[in-house]
């Protein structure tokens, strides 16, 4: 008899539980850039960037010279719209408003877009 228990016996990993996510579900993010590309004459600076930037979060651009991270920059606040022969396309939004509707005061984005150089 005392065969036969031994036998029942297994051994074996016991999976550990999975912990509960505490995250928050996801929100909008504070920027949201989709299909990107802008365009000096014929010579394309942005090609198809797409990127989502957290609300509350430090996000930097890190890059070799003339990889067009200022170029990118420049594009959030429209500071690009005052180059001659520059075309843009694509999608940008910040805190969900599309920044090149046609109704958006682009001095009050300004405003709240600040850039440090």
């Amino acid at each position: 008899m005392k065969n036969a228990a031994m036998r029942d016996i297994r051994i074996g990993v016991v999976p550990k539980p999975r912990p509960t996510s505490t995250e928050a579900p996801a929100e909008e993010p504070m920027v949201r850039i989709e299909g990107l590309n802008l365009f000096y004459g014929s010579v394309a600076a942005l090609k198809n960037i797409s990127m989502r930037i957290p609300r509350h979060r430090v996000t930097a651009f890190i890059g070799p010279s003339g990889c067009g991270k200022t170029t990118l920059l420049r594009c959030l606040n429209r500071m690009n719209d005052l180059v001659d022969g520059v075309k843009i396309t694509g999608t940008i939004r910040i805190g969900g408003q599309d920044i090149h509707d046609p109704s958006l005061d682009v001095t009050d984005l300004r405003k709240r877009v600040g850039m440090v150089f």
